[in-house]
C-alpha cells in the first residue's frame, strides 16, 4: 500500500500559485509547490463547499462538508481510522481544532499546537506531554513531522500523515526572517479593488472585510505602538499574544525589522485612496510572507522524502479554503465567489503514477479527497474515483459545486447564502434577504457583472434556480429554508451595519 504525505494551509486562494502577474509582478509566490506540480498534477477546478473555519483537515478527514452534523457521524468513518484497520501508521502534525484528541479519531502519533494563534514558541502536544518548542510554528510543525518520518514510525508499516498549517490566518504574523522580504516589491491592485457594487447584491456592502475600513493598524498591520512592560492590561489581540510568546532575540529582531517600514509610513501623507493602497500592500505581503513560509517549509519536508529510498508515496497539498487578496477591496474569506472557493489541489507521487485519475475538466471538492485516498489504498492500479463521482451525482448533479455559508454574523459578517457552480454559469442565493447573483463565468471570470436581472438570461436562471433547489434538497440543507424575522432583517440593514 501507498504511503501518504498530504499539506493542509489554512486559506491559499488558487490564483496565487506560480505567478503574481495580475497583481503585475513577476514573482512566484509558490516556488517549491510550483516544482512539485510540474512533477505531478495542479487540479484547475478545485473547490471548497463551505469558506468557513472549522475543526482542522475538516472535509479530508470525514468527507463531509462543513456544514455537516457529525452528532451521528461514527469515529470509525474517520479517514484515520479507516486507515488504520488497513495496517497504515498515521500522524497528525499542526493546528488541530477538534474536541476529540487525535488519537481518538485514529492517529497513533502527533504534534498538535495548544493555541493555533501562537506562531512563536508555540506550545506543542504530544502522547509524550505538551512541550513549549522555541521557534517559528510553521518550522516547528514541519521537524516534526520530518523527525516522525525519519527517526519514529515504524519502517513496516506505509504511513498516512497529515500537516495543517495554520500561518495564513489574520492577522498574518510572519517570521522575523521573512518580515523584510518584498520590501521592494511593488503590487498592483485589482481592478475590482474600488468597486462601488453598483451591480451586486446589497449583501456586498454589509460585511466586515473591507482592507480600508476594517483592518486595524497596528493589530492587523503592525504600525505598533510595542506593547508597555509597566503597562496592567489583559493581552486581547493575537499580535500581542505572539508579542509576549516571543524570547527577547526575537522580539528586538522583530521591532528592528519593521522600524525602517513604519517610519517611512510616518514620514509620508497620505489621502483616503492613497492609504487604502498602502493598506493593501502591507496586508498583501504579510500574507505573501507567511505563504511563501509555508511553500518554502512543504519544499524541504517532499525533497528529504525525495531523498531516499521509499515505497510508492503520495503527496497531496490542498487548502481549507481561499482568501481574497485586493478584489473588491477585501481580505477575508466565506463568500462562493472565486477567490474564496477556489482552491488549490496538487498531487504527486514519488516511485508511483505521477497523478491520479482524475479529469481536468471535472470540479473536485474539498469532499472528495476522502474518495481519492480510501481509493489509492486498494490494491492494484487506482480506480476510476467511482465513489468521490457517485457522491458528486448525489449531491448536486453531475460535475457541480454546491456551496453553502451558513454562519452568521461569524468572523466577517458575511450574509448567508448557498449557490451552485455548474458548467461556465454560477447561481448564488442569499436567502435571508431572497437576493440573487448570476455570473457567466467564461465571459466574466471576476464576477463583476451580475446578469441576474438580465432578460435574455432569464429561460437559463430560472433552470438554475431549480438546479440549486433540488441541489439543496439533496444535501439536507435546512438552513436554507429558516425563516429570518423582519426585525432581524431590519437590523442588519440599517445604515450603521453598511460597510461600503
Amino acid at each position: 500500500m501507498p504511503n501518504f504525505l498530504i499539506c493542509v494551509s489554512e486559506s491559499h486562494t488558487a490564483h496565487l500559485f506560480g505567478s503574481l502577474s495580475r497583481y503585475g509582478s513577476e514573482l512566484n509566490p509558490t516556488p517549491s509547490l510550483s516544482k512539485i506540480a510540474q512533477q505531478g498534477y495542479f487540479h484547475e477546478l478545485a473547490y471548497c463547499t463551505n469558506a468557513n473555519q472549522r475543526s482542522s483537515a475538516f472535509c479530508l478527514q470525514t468527507g463531509k462538508t462543513k456544514n455537516f452534523d457529525l452528532e451521528n457521524y461514527a469515529k470509525q468513518d474517520f479517514l484515520a481510522q479507516q486507515l488504520q484497520l488497513l495496517g497504515y501508521e498515521t500522524a497528525f502534525f499542526g493546528g488541530w481544532e477538534w474536541d476529540a484528541s487525535p488519537n481518538e479519531l485514529g492517529y497513533s502519533s502527533w504534534g498538535t499546537l495548544d493555541n493555533n494563534h501562537i506562531f512563536y514558541n508555540p506550545k506543542v502536544k504530544t502522547p509524550q506531554g505538551n512541550y513549549i518548542l522555541e521557534g517559528y510554528s510553521t518550522d516547528i510543525i514541519t521537524d516534526l513531522a520530518i523527525r516522525w518520518m525519519e527517526e519514529d514510525r515504524d519502517l513496516e508499516k506505509p504511513f498516512f500523515v497529515v500537516l495543517s498549517y495554520q500561518a495564513t490566518q489574520r492577522p498574518w504574523i510572519p517570521p522575523v526572517r521573512m518580515v523584510e522580504k518584498l520590501n521592494n516589491e511593488w503590487f498592483d491592485t485589482p481592478g475590482s479593488f474600488f468597486t462601488d457594487f453598483s451591480n451586486r447584491t446589497p449583501s456586498n456592502k454589509y460585511q466586515d472585510m473591507n482592507i480600508a475600513q476594517n483592518l486595524h493598524e497596528i493589530h492587523d498591520l503592525f504600525l505598533v505602538r510595542w506593547l508597555d512592560e509597566n503597562e496592567s492590561k489583559k493581552t486581547t489581540s493575537i499580535l500581542e499574544q505572539n508579542l509576549e510568546s516571543m524570547n527577547d532575540e526575537q522580539l528586538s529582531a522583530w521591532k528592528l525589522s519593521w522600524k525602517p517600514q513604519n517610519e517611512a509610513f510616518a514620514r509620508e501623507s497620505y489621502d483616503p485612496e492613497s492609504l487604502s493602497v498602502w493598506k493593501f500592500q502591507r496586508f498583501f505581503k504579510n500574507y505573501l510572507r507567511c505563504l511563501l513560509t509555508i511553500d518554502e517549509n512543504i519544499g524541504r519536508i517532499f525533497d528529504k522524502l525525495a531523498s531516499k529510498p521509499i515505497h510508492e508515496t503520495h503527496f497531496i497539498y490542498t487548502s481549507e479554503r481561499g482568501r481574497f487578496c485586493g478584489e473588491f477591496g477585501w481580505f477575508g474569506s466565506q463568500w462562493m465567489y472565486e477567490p474564496s472557493s477556489r482552491i488549490p489541489f496538487i498531487f504527486t507521487s514519488l516511485n508511483g503514477e505521477s497523478s491520479p485519475p482524475l479529469d481536468p475538466n471535472q470540479i473536485f471538492l474539498d469532499t472528495d479527497a476522502y474518495a481519492l485516498i480510501k481509493d489509492l489504498t486498494q490494491d492494484g492500479e487506482p480506480k476510476h474515483l467511482k465513489m468521490a463521482r457517485e457522491q458528486r451525482t448525489k449531491r448536486s448533479g453531475t460535475n457541480s459545486l454546491l456551496f453553502a455559508h451558513d454562519r452568521f454574523p461569524g468572523e466577517y459578517r458575511v450574509t448567508p447564502h448557498i449557490g451552485l457552480l455548474h458548467g461556465k454559469f454560477k447561481i448564488i442565493h442569499y436567502y435571508p434577504f431572497d437576493e440573487w447573483e448570476f455570473y457567466d463565468l467564461e465571459k466574466d471570470p471576476f464576477e463583476e457583472n451580475n446578469l441576474y436581472e438580465n432578460h435574455s438570461q432569464q429561460g437559463l436562471i430560472t433552470s438554475y434556480k431549480e438546479k440549486l433547489i433540488q441541489a439543496a434538497k439533496l444535501q439536507y440543507l435546512d438552513e436554507y429554508t429558516f425563516d429570518y424575522s423582519e426585525n432581524w432583517k431590519r437590523q442588519q440593514r440599517s445604515p450603521d451595519q453598511k460597510s461600503r
